[in-house]
């Protein structure tokens, strides 16, 4: 399980499907939609940590430092 504060500072895509444990499609979604903050450099998206702060926020999800996303250990 990846804690929030051990994501590199920018994500790819993969990392962020991973970390979030959504499937290819539902994240270029959310990226594509701007529901999660990216960075576009032609094809390939960029997203800032930061980005992932916010989106988990107003998601309602627990992001504090050093808790495991969902509660699992």
């Amino acid at each position: 399980m990846t804690h929030f504060d051990d994501l590199p500072d920018v994500l790819t895509v993969k990392e962020l499907q991973e970390f979030l444990r959504l499937g290819r499609n539902r994240t270029y979604e959310l990226l594509k939609s701007r529901a999660i903050p990216s960075i576009r450099l032609g094809q390939k998206f960029l997203v800032p940590r930061q980005g992932v702060r916010e989106f988990l926020a107003r998601s309602g999800e627990p992001i504090a430092t050093g808790t495991p996303v969902k509660g699992h250990a």
